[in-house]
């Protein structure tokens, strides 16, 4: 604050000193009060402030609440602490930070939301149309992406060492315009508890080597129970009419083997 430069007048003071003194002191106070500056106050209370620009580079702007929180303007940006951590902060470059913060595109649908008390990430269209990222399972789940409708949800996510990808409520359809490929080590198809069934058009099943479908090969193979066409007969390399000696003691006369057919496997 600077010195004071203001003196009394003496005790032999005459009219016209005192008209001087008076006429000196109404300059510097309308002096004062045009020039006031950070010379000229060190601290100031007051109801409330209107100003044009308060220049935080020089003055440092605090509000200090309960609990140890505090809100704190000042030539570095802006903080806002709730006692614990910075919940805000706001520096020079533009550069902001928010700690446990609801963001919320607006009130009505549709709206996106960031929220880490509940959904990590959501699109709304409606209350029961969305779609979120969730953190479920701690550290063996990843979180899981949640695809809603009124009637049905799909659903991903892995869980230790197995990727997961399914539907309640509906069908799960893959498909493109374009190949669909699906590679591992090892392809399992299980119908739910062995009471359902793996459908696949078998005039559209090819083998990979050969091009054809499972539904041509399957016509070549023959088919369990029906007959054979007829062999036709055979001599089976013995002439026919030829007498044989039978171990017994008796003969026989060899007559071939007549036409016959067989039942299939």
């Amino acid at each position: 604050m600077p010195v004071p430069d203001l003196s009394g007048v003496p005790p032999w003071a005459e009219f016209n000193d005192l008209k001087d003194k008076i006429n000196d002191i109404v300059s510097k106070y309308n002096n004062l009060l045009v020039n006031l500056d950070s010379l000229n106050v060190v601290s100031l209370t007051a109801d409330h402030i209107d100003a044009g620009t308060i220049n935080a580079n020089v003055v440092t702007i605090r509000s200090d609440l309960t609990a140890g929180a505090f809100v704190e303007i000042n030539g570095n940006g802006m903080r806002i602490n709730n006692g614990s951590y910075d919940t805000f902060t706001a520096n020079t470059n533009g550069y902001v930070t928010m700690t446990g913060a609801l963001i919320r595109s607006q009130t009505a649908y549709p709206y996106v939301v960031m929220d880490p008390s509940s959904t990590l990430f959501g699109a709304y269209s409606t209350a029961n149309n969305y779609l979120t990222i969730q953190a479920l399972g701690g550290t063996f789940q990843s979180p899981q992406v949640l695809i809603a409708s009124p009637s049905a949800n799909m659903f991903m996510y892995t869980s230790g060492l197995s990727a997961l990808m399914g539907a309640t409520g509906a069908n799960l359809n893959l498909s493109s315009n374009l190949d669909v490929i699906i590679r591992g080590r090892n392809i399992e198809l299980t119908p739910d508890n062995g009471n359902y069934d793996v459908k696949v058009p078998f005039d559209q099943f090819k083998d990979t080597f050969t091009n054809q479908t499972l539904y041509s090969m399957l016509l070549g193979k023959a088919t369990s129970g029906s007959q054979t066409g007829s062999a036709g007969a055979a001599n089976g390399g013995i002439a026919p009419g030829t007498v044989l000696q039978k171990a017994d003691g008796g003969t026989v006369t060899w007559v071939g083997i007549s036409a016959h057919t067989h039942t299939q496997n």
